[in-house]
């Protein structure tokens, strides 16, 4: 068995430290601090500083799961492998947001278990699984069936790391896509929505709601207001 050294963020993050065993566990990496306050309660080490920074002595093995931090050469060089688990159809959906980039552009949704390297979300492929959506798919529902993909990825390829095995890999085929956080907050907040036709504003509004978070964002007579769907119940007859 080999204990792997992992790097946490979000409520994914929360979710894959309550469903490990600890005694697979060398040490805890993030920049959460509810991720730090369980892995202290489940008395593991953990570190919040930016690894990148830092020296330490790593396990063979890393795994990244919505970890916000960027690794550089020389912390992915410490590691026989490191992986990454990402809510994208890679190649379609490398860098941020790619669950709203897969519905606005119409492109593969899913979520792929890869390995790290050097570029950004272009390692290998270890495992994927794409995740149809529809017309009245929100970018809320749609996150709620690709995180469920990345939860089936993660089970499904955790035991083979703690076990080492050899997990094939394949190079990511050419093409996909690539948005920055300044792409998506650039539409989100900035788009020029009085020039878009109704069904691309209605299309666009789709896209960005999400429960906990603002919709599309406008100004109207200097006050800034947000645009969002609400399903509404079928009614009866």
């Amino acid at each position: 068995m080999t204990k792997v050294d992992l790097y946490l963020g979000g409520d994914l993050g929360i979710w894959t430290l309550q469903n490990v065993s600890t005694e697979f566990i060398a040490r805890v990496f993030t920049t959460d601090e509810a991720i730090a306050d369980i892995a202290v309660s489940y008395n593991l080490a953990v570190e919040m500083s930016n690894p990148n920074f830092i020296d330490f002595q790593p396990s063979k093995i890393g795994f990244s799961v919505h970890y916000p931090i960027i690794f550089r050469g020389e912390i992915i060089s410490k590691y026989s492998k490191i992986y990454n688990l990402h809510p994208g159809y890679l190649p379609w959906g490398r860098g941020y947001y790619p669950i709203f980039w897969a519905l606005w552009e119409e492109t593969p949704a899913g979520a792929t278990l890869h390995e790290i390297n050097n570029g950004i979300d272009e390692g290998s492929i270890v495992g994927q699984t794409q995740v149809e959506y529809y017309p009245v798919d929100t970018g809320g529902s749609l996150f709620e069936r690709v995180r469920q993909a990345e939860k089936d990825l993660f089970l499904k390829y955790w035991p083979k790391i703690i076990n080492d095995q050899d997990i094939p890999a394949c190079p990511q085929p050419e093409g996909g896509s690539y948005h920055t956080k300044k792409d998506f907050f650039n539409l989100k907040q900035n788009c020029d929505w009085e020039s878009m036709s109704g069904r691309e504003l209605i299309n666009l509004i789709r896209c960005l709601t999400f429960a906990g978070y603002t919709g599309l964002e406008i100004n109207l007579a200097r006050q800034k207001f947000e645009l969002h769907l609400k399903l509404l119940p079928v009614p009866r007859n």
